[in-house]
């Protein structure tokens, strides 16, 4: 947990440094998840994404960025008549740190992928009777290492007003590195039905704060 915190302050340091050098804002979007290896499919469970970014540029094309957010994964299945009117839902509540580096193609385009370390802070399930106590009994690890890429769109060339110079429109796509069954093999398997992994797909959409400078890679 003093690690996590540790992380969380050297992040926060980051945020504050000064504007000629780095840009950044807020964050907010949500995602579809699943659990693989859990025997049920599909992005059916939805959850909320918010927080704080952090950029760089390295050259007029390339530049790298940290975030800090609250990620809501998990798996849900949905009731239906072949299931008996089965309803679970699993919640995983992550606080993410994600660092990224990117590459622009044009002004409209971006393209990144990185690495995301990410920390479970609470977990939760629900069936057809309400809550389940056993789920803190599960073996998910607190911990989680993620992959990620995606594309990143500047919004005012979608919608061509001026109140969207500072939104950037995200898709993101993520997979957990490792396994986040303690209880099975740590490093990924992916080609066996050993481990469980997270399984993200994100739609997201920043907003620039303006600390004295303009512009700045997506």
């Amino acid at each position: 947990m003093k690690k996590f915190y540790i992380l969380i302050l050297l992040t926060i340091t980051t945020f504050t440094l000064p504007a000629q050098e780095f840009y950044g804002g807020m964050l907010a979007g949500f995602n579809g998840s699943q659990i693989d290896h859990d025997t049920h499919s599909g992005y059916h469970k939805m959850g909320l994404i918010g927080g704080a970014w952090v950029q760089r540029d390295l050259s007029p094309n390339w530049y790298w960025g940290m975030e800090l957010k609250v990620n809501q994964k998990g798996m849900r299945i949905r009731p239906t008549k072949d299931n008996g009117q089965t309803k679970y839902v699993y919640r995983l509540n992550y606080i993410d740190l994600p660092v990224l580096i990117g590459y622009s193609y044009d002004p409209t385009f971006s393209f990144f992928g990185g690495l995301s370390f990410g920390y479970l802070f609470n977990k939760n399930a629900y069936d057809n009777y309400g809550k389940v106590l056993a789920v803190n009994d599960d073996n998910i690890t607190n911990w989680e290492l993620g992959m990620f890429a995606g594309i990143k769109v500047n919004f005012k060339e979608l919608v061509n007003q001026s109140w969207a110079e500072r939104l950037t429109l995200e898709t993101r796509f993520q997979y957990s590195a490792m396994s986040i069954d303690e209880y099975h093999d740590f490093f990924t398997r992916y080609k066996s039905s050993i481990g469980k992994f997270n399984n993200v797909i994100s739609t997201v959409l920043y907003y620039r704060i303006e600390w004295g400078k303009n512009g700045g890679n997506y």
